[in-house]
């Protein structure tokens, strides 16, 4: 049986630090051309992520988006699974590039909710948890090679 909304702020922790584990990848591999993955930024409020993109290493001139993504659609947890192929359709000249977003650390931010809530249907139960802690919830790099745990 699926959680509901209400028992979410229990495992909230464990979905953000699951994102984030699914999102490292893309730090060295572009998650949609041009974007690079530069960080996953928890919410302590909000069952929601703020993930970070940026052109990568080579690109001559360099661009920031910050896509707000929801973890939680019809009081139901998004896996991180749904998250990733949701950043990975953004390749594919989704729509969302042309909102107009709210201000972070002086970045725009977008609403990423269109990404996750758009596709298949969310997973109706988590991974098993092991108890141990497996990784920082959230992660930004301020500068290449300077990076920041959360």
């Amino acid at each position: 049986m699926g959680q509901l909304a209400s028992d979410l702020p229990d495992c909230l922790p464990r979905l953000q630090r699951a994102v984030a584990a699914a999102l490292w990848h893309y730090t060295t591999a572009p998650v949609a051309k041009p974007y690079y993955v530069r960080g996953c930024i928890p919410d302590l409020d909000e069952a929601r992520v703020t993930v970070a993109l940026w052109t990568g290493p080579t690109a001559r001139e360099k661009k920031n988006l910050f896509l707000s993504v929801p973890l939680v659609s019809g009081g139901l947890p998004i896996s991180a699974t749904e998250v990733t192929l949701g950043l990975l359709r953004l390749g594919k000249g989704t729509h969302l590039f042309g909102f107009t977003g709210r201000r972070f650390d002086g970045k725009r931010v977008l609403d990423g909710s269109a990404l996750v809530e758009g596709g298949s249907a969310p997973s109706p139960s988590l991974p098993e948890e092991t108890g141990e802690q497996q990784g920082p919830r959230g992660f930004y790099f301020e500068r290449p090679g300077r990076l920041k745990k959360y």
